[in-house]
């Protein structure tokens, strides 16, 4: 008898939070249907608005409670984080490590402090309102709860590295200044996350659309005889069997009959699974989108319900449309973020197993383990088999723990351990990498490089460049000293050990200067600047003047007239070449008005396609006056356009034209021309042969033919106003510019014989193009006269400079530039100065000397301000005349007192020390360092800081260099583990859907069989793989490459056999390989996809599962089906296909049956997975294709081929403006199609059977289309 699968009635007797309402809700919705479930919906909200209002709960600053444990927690972190930056400044950990452990222990802090949050106000104090309203589902979550009352915690920069520098604040607290500008760079990263994910999401929801826009409910009943087992679904819940049809009866463990074929899966049959006490999930088989074998759609029971109403989907219902927006529209609530931690939590990839009691704990030594070195700096083993602990305290309490094979083990057997320490860490099921990153070791002190225990090789990269490594790990120690950077010892013999008292010279440094000439000290007291004068030119024939304006003006005197000049640059300025020092004052080129200048009397057409200037430029300029007027804001005009105005009119208001002429008003400009000139209107007998182009005349020439003859030059300009011909004849101005030269500068050079290095020459310069409109009312100078320095390139190094020399007898000045080399004490002494050097110049020059070249002029003398010892003198590599040195000094020394104790044997002069390293039986080192001296009762430890660096590490530095402050000391190279799903949320999906190449790509196995690993002498792998048939498969792997199998273990075929990515396209690759082995292509092809798409729908329901995202599986299963349809044709046999042309897989499956059929030979084709864009590329509609992208490549693609479009789905008929087959468009088309293939079927019955395959090809695309 088959059980009854009716309503479900269930008494709710609990608190009801989010998701016990949201359970409700769906039930009322199951049992009662839409409109009933609205009603309840609608009381529901009454009734807790009601007691909302009743309670008045509202929040206050004093709702938001601190943890009284959160000072101590704060105080015991942040000793945890001293203790760890001690093991790294005595060179127990790395730089890397460091940071690691500092991130982890902040994070367990955080973790700690909100579970103290929530147990505060789980027990003290369940009806907080912030408590309440975050744990209702109203507003909040525990995250945001947690920053209010517990701590902000880690933050990232906008790189996405983590900042080790907490927030321990929270904003009930407040945050200082430093929390609060590191807080902004974890704020802005997520509103800048925001905006670029609704974009994102958008986008992807188009793609969706339109891969599967022809996606419609068309058939019953597709007969297909394909299922899926309930294992092999994605989702193996309840949530997404619900509303899919069983595709086989379901029998129970005796055989009777549960369900017939074609029985919906409801709420009851899902509870009555439950109760079963037998695994179904092999048995029960169901109808899925992707086993559908309807053309171009899915059916109705492949289908199954529509799930916004519990009822088996309608046809015609857009079933594309809804899964391709079921898709898109959670894409806002996903992240974007790329995790880059600088390493990830070890909190996220591993479980710490941490000791219930204090005690001693015990093992079997005997177990298989290797050392193993942490990423907190920590020496464990990672053991090769499971191991049992025993934890045993001193009451004799024994507690056992099991800890798995491949963990880390990080205690020794009999060791005493305290409560809560951690004993092992267990590593997570995670789909690991092992990515290399480089981070720079840069000095905190200046010092002396020494290398411990360093195995160093030389290696050379790719570009051929050589670099060192270290083989192994251990110590890079600087020892302080003070570093300094001084020229060559001048005589002194200085060697490293030497003593040096208070003011004993380190060097002598002597300035020379490279040209003769006359000294000039800027300072005559500090003489911080020496500059020589080399060279100087006076101008004879010019003074400089002051006005009554204080103005300096040149006077120039040449011939028997005197011509004045701006001075235009002041006294001592530096000059260049092309520099103006003067500009004659001069009004024989300044006009009274705006207008157009012309170089020549062409016509304006002609002049302005001409380049050059000097050709063109004849010695004249031919100047058309005309004022242009600008309006402001909107200001009324009181002339009109074409007005003739005498001078004196008003144009705007208060502003007033001093000429007459015509008005011409430019409405867009805002501006009024006024041309002056006479207006004559052209008859049609006057204009006969009549040139009309704007054109100048000369005097005597017609103006009108035989009427108006030209008595000076004018300019014509011809308008058209209200169908009249006129012609304004202009007046033009000529300036004659003559070209000898009427400025003579006579200049006497010093030294006298010498080259002239710098002069002054005269320079007209015009500042306006031909034919250039000067729009302006207050008129411009067209040409101007400049007095300008030319300087040769022989002694470019040396500065030209402008001086005014004072003549005693009159208040004027002589013009002088004159060449300087400049020579800059204070540099040199900035150079070398420190605090605790002595840097004195010692001058052999004075004020107006005449030098020499290679004169010692003065010299820079350095020596030491107290009583130091030289510990050591590099010559550097760039630059020979300079030396490295350093001093030690008492602050770089530090004296131990031994108290009368006997130091241990291996303490000897020399030997580097760490912070604890035993000096005698009970006196530990204070300090890092090396032994400087022993006496009888003290030690002197010159103080060092150790470095410790990894294998592999690159060393910038060799042992002895001098190193400052801030130099980069080595490259830490190391590996960090990451997830392979580093990339999460949207950029995931969006990867897995457009069927990206992935990096970091897993080894998959080719077949099915046993694995086992073998390692060769130079320390690559093989993995071997025994197939079910015998056949060997040996596969070379990296090193460093992490396997997922054990040996012996069995693999399917395609199943991952190491840590990484799995790349879909080589999967579907390796599948299809195997499968035609075994299958024949067609089936090959079937199975390939089928594998592949379940492992698709996996990974994208994975990562919108991992964001508390829930999706139905079958929507997924519509879009992976779309991306998952195509075969490109490899060898097209007897048939017409191209060799590489992308077809539908059901046709050509039906191709290949009818060419088996007949005897002749199927093509040869492979699986293809498109993603979304170019499986909506590949559409067999190009109206759609070309609508989405590269509308022209598959318009032209699409005429070229002749291809027809049927008008399949909702796209193409909405730009073509027909009825969408779909809802109510949908029964209208169908009338219509059945009518059609009824006709087509009584056709094809009386043809004759004697077809080729060509001709039974043909007939399946028009089937097909239908």
């Amino acid at each position: 008898m088959q059980p009854e699968f009716g309503k479900i009635h269930s008494f709710k007797n609990s608190l009801i939070n989010k998701r016990s309402l949201k359970d409700l809700m769906y039930q009322a919705f199951l049992n009662y249907g839409i409109v009933k479930s609205s009603i309840i919906a609608d009381r529901v909200k009454n009734l807790t608005f009601h007691y909302a209002t009743k309670s008045g709960i509202s929040i206050s600053v004093e709702d938001l409670h601190v943890p009284y444990k959160k000072r101590e927690l704060i105080g015991l972190t942040s000793n945890e984080v001293e203790i760890t930056k001690k093991r790294y400044d005595v060179g127990g950990i790395t730089s890397v490590e460091r940071f690691q452990k500092t991130i982890d222990i902040w994070n367990n802090a955080n973790n700690f402090l909100k579970d103290e949050v929530l147990t505060y106000f789980r027990e003290s104090d369940p009806l907080n309102p912030l408590y309440i309203m975050a744990f209702s589902g109203a507003r909040g979550n525990i995250s945001q709860v947690r920053q209010l009352v517990g701590m902000r915690g880690l933050m990232s920069n906008p790189q996405g590295q983590i900042i080790d520098l907490p927030i321990q604040s929270n904003f009930r607290e407040g945050l200082n200044v430093t929390e609060y500008i590191i807080s902004s760079y974890g704020a802005r990263k997520g509103l800048v996350d925001t905006a670029l994910r609704t974009a994102d999401s958008g986008y992807l929801t188009r793609r969706l659309v339109d891969v599967a826009q022809d996606i419609i409910v068309r058939e019953e009943d597709c007969g297909t005889r394909e299922s899926l087992a309930v294992n092999e679904l994605a989702s193996k819940d309840s949530l997404n069997l619900k509303g899919r049809l069983l595709a086989e009866p379901f029998f129970s463990k005796s055989g009777e009959l549960v369900a017939p074929a074609n029985t919906e899966i409801n709420e009851n049959f899902l509870t009555y699974l439950k109760k079963l006490d037998f695994d179904y999930k092999d048995t029960l088989k169901v109808r899925s989108p992707l086993t559908c074998s309807a053309i171009r759609s899915v059916c109705r029971n492949c289908y199954g319900w529509h799930l916004s109403h519990s009822k088996l989907v309608d046809l015609g219902e857009a079933v594309g449309i809804v899964a391709a927006q079921s898709i898109g529209e959670p894409g806002t609530q996903l992240t974007m973020r790329t995790f880059h931690t600088g390493g990830v939590f070890s909190g996220d990839l591993t479980k710490q197993v941490r000791s219930p009691i204090s005690g001693k704990v015990q093992f079997n030594e005997n177990t298989r383990a290797s050392l193993f070195r942490t990423m907190h700096g920590k020496i464990g083993f990672r053991v090769k088999d499971a191991i049992h602990l025993l934890v045993t305290n001193s009451n004799g309490t024994t507690i056992s723990l099991d800890i798995p094979e491949e963990s880390l083990l990080l205690v020794n057997s009999k060791q005493e351990i305290y409560e809560n320490e951690i004993i092992a860490e267990i590593q997570k099921e995670a789909n690991l990498i092992l990515e290399e990153e480089q981070k720079e070791i840069y000095s905190e002190a200046s010092g002396e490089v020494f290398f411990n225990n360093l195995d160093i090789e030389t290696q050379t990269d790719r570009q051929g460049n050589i670099y060192k490594t270290n083989k192994n790990s251990g110590l890079i120690w600087i020892l302080q000293g003070s570093f300094y950077n001084l020229p060559s010892f001048n005589g002194t013999k200085l060697k490293p050990g030497s003593e040096l008292s208070k003011n004993t010279f380190l060097s002598r440094q002597g300035i020379v200067n490279r040209y003769a000439g006359q000294i000039k000290l800027h300072n005559q007291h500090s003489k911080s600047k020496i500059c020589i004068r080399n060279f100087s030119v006076t101008i004879e024939n010019a003074i400089v003047e002051q006005n009554h304006k204080k103005e300096k003006i040149i006077k120039l005197a040449s011939g028997e007239q005197i011509f004045s000049f701006d001075l235009m640059i002041q006294a001592n300025s530096l000059l260049k070449t092309g520099d103006m020092i003067g500009r004659l004052i001069d009004n024989t080129y300044r006009t009274n008005t705006g207008g157009i200048v012309a170089y020549s009397l062409e016509k304006p057409q002609i002049a302005k396609r001409k380049k050059s200037v000097k050709n063109l430029f004849n010695g004249y300029f031919y100047w058309i006056p005309e004022n242009t007027y600008k309006a402001v804001r909107n200001i009324p005009f009181k002339v009109k356009n074409g007005d003739i105005i005498l001078p004196g009119t008003e144009i705007l208001p208060n502003v007033f034209s001093p000429i007459g002429g015509l008005v011409q008003i430019n409405e867009v400009e805002q501006e009024v021309l006024v041309k002056p000139g006479e207006l004559f209107k052209l008859n049609e007998g006057s204009i006969k042969n009549f040139d009309q182009s704007n054109r100048f005349v000369q005097p005597g020439d017609f103006i009108i033919p035989n009427k108006i003859i030209a008595q000076r030059l004018v300019f014509l300009e011809f308008l058209e106003r209200l169908g009249n011909l006129y012609v304004l004849v202009r007046p033009v101005t000529v300036y004659s510019v003559p070209r000898e030269k009427y400025l003579e500068v006579k200049q006497t050079f010093l030294p006298i014989k010498s080259k002239e290095h710098v002069k002054l020459k005269i320079v007209k310069r015009v500042f306006y193009k031909n034919w250039e409109k000067i729009a302006s009312n207050q008129g411009v100078n067209l040409l101007q006269t400049f007095l300008v320095v030319d300087t040769s390139s022989e002694r470019s190094e040396l500065e030209p400079r402008l001086e005014l020399e004072e003549n005693i007898i009159s208040d004027t000045w002589s013009l002088r530039i004159s060449l300087y080399e400049n020579l800059k004490i204070e540099e040199q002494k900035r150079k070398n100065s420190n605090s605790d050097l002595v840097t004195n110049v010692r001058y052999f020059v004075a004020d107006g000397q005449y030098i020499s070249a290679q004169t010692l002029i003065a010299q820079v003398e350095t020596a030491v301000h107290c009583s130091s010892t030289l510990a050591s003198i590099n010559t550097t590599l760039a630059n020979e005349n300079f030396k490295e040195i350093l001093i030690l000094q008492s602050t770089d020394l530090k004296k131990i007192s031994l108290e009368g104790q006997t130091l241990l044997p291996d303490i000897s002069l020399g030997k580097l020390l760490r912070i604890g390293t035993p000096l005698t039986d009970l006196i530990k080192s204070p300090y890092s360092g090396q032994v400087f001296q022993i006496e009888n009762n003290y030690l002197l430890i010159r103080l060092g800081r150790p470095y410790l660096i990894s294998a592999g590490t690159i060393l910038h530095v060799n042992s002895g260099a001098l190193v400052k402050d801030g130099d980069i000391l080595a490259t830490l190279v190391y590996g960090t583990i990451k997830t392979t799903d580093i990339v999460q949320g949207l950029p995931k999906v969006e990867e897995l859907l457009e069927a990206r190449k992935v990096n970091h790509t897993t080894l998959l196995a080719p077949c099915p069989g046993y694995t086992y690993l073998r390692m060769n002498k130079n320390q690559t792998g093989i993995i071997r793989i025994v197939g079910v048939d015998g056949e060997i498969i040996n596969l070379p792997i990296a090193s460093n490459t992490k396997v997922k199998f054990r040996n012996g273990d069995f693999v399917n075929v395609a199943d991952p056999l190491t840590d990484g990515l799995i790349s879909p396209h080589t999967k579907l690759e390796i599948l299809f390989t195997y499968y035609k082995k075994k299958f024949t292509l067609v089936e090959a092809c079937r199975l390939s996809f089928k594998n592949l798409q379940l492992f698709l729908i996996g990974e994208i329901q994975k990562t919108y599962r991992s964001q508390g995202v829930d999706i139905a599986d079958k929507h997924v299963e519509i879009i992976v089906k779309q991306m998952t349809s195509k075969v490109c044709i490899e060898d097209s046999g007897t048939t017409t296909f191209l060799p590489g042309e992308v077809l539908n897989f059901q046709k050509m499956a039906a191709i290949t049956t009818a060419a088996n059929q007949k005897g002749e030979i199927a093509p040869l084709y492979s699986p293809l997975l498109l993603g979304i864009t170019k499986a909506s590329l590949n559409s067999d509609s190009f109206i759609s294709a070309a609508s989405f992208q590269e509308t022209t490549r598959v318009l032209t693609e699409a005429a070229i081929e002749g291809r027809k479009d049927w008008l399949n789905g909702l796209k193409e008929n909405v730009i073509i403006g027909r009825l969408i087959p779909a809802g109510t468009g949908f029964n209208y088309f169908e009338n219509q199609k059945m009518l059609e293939r009824e006709n087509q079927e009584v056709n094809l019955m009386f043809q004759k059977e004697t077809k080729t395959i060509t001709e039974n090809i043909l007939d399946l695309r028009i089937l097909s289309t239908d």
